[in-house]
């Protein structure tokens, strides 16, 4: 089990944790340190010439689960309090790394997230699950 510790999303500038109970486990996916070129091309040979940027790059997506008005609020809650730039939904997540079997720490954004409602009634809301992506700078 090496260094995993029973989680898969910590927010570094809270301490706290994306709830597990709200996430569809099975839509969890993760691509850690993608590679990116910076250059490639194919000489006349038809041979492969890559040049390969050393900073790589991960991403985060998943599903939650299906929600409720208070369930949604928990989430709002711990992901405005771990927000490092609002505007641009900056945030530091640290997350299960697969490929370094360790805890990694990134800054990310989220892109825009769409909220599909079920029901409503005077007291609550339910919502459709909500797809979460953090991709890193």
């Amino acid at each position: 089990m090496g260094n995993f510790n029973g989680w898969l999303i910590k927010f570094p500038k809270t301490g706290k944790l994306f709830p597990h109970r709200l996430i569809a486990k099975e839509t969890y996916q993760s691509i850690p340190l993608q590679r990116t070129e910076i250059k490639a091309y194919r000489d006349s040979n038809n041979k492969l010439h890559r040049t390969t940027s050393p900073n790589y790059k991960s991403k985060i997506t998943f599903n939650t689960t299906d929600l409720n008005l208070v369930d949604l609020e928990e989430i709002q809650s711990i992901i405005k309090g771990a927000m490092i730039n609002t505007s641009q939904r900056k945030i530091n997540v640290t997350y299960w790394d697969e490929e370094l079997l360790n805890y990694r720490t990134m800054t990310a954004y989220m892109p825009d997230k769409t909220y599909t409602t079920v029901s409503i009634n005077k007291n609550n809301i339910k919502y459709k699950s909500i797809t979460f992506t953090f991709i890193e700078y």
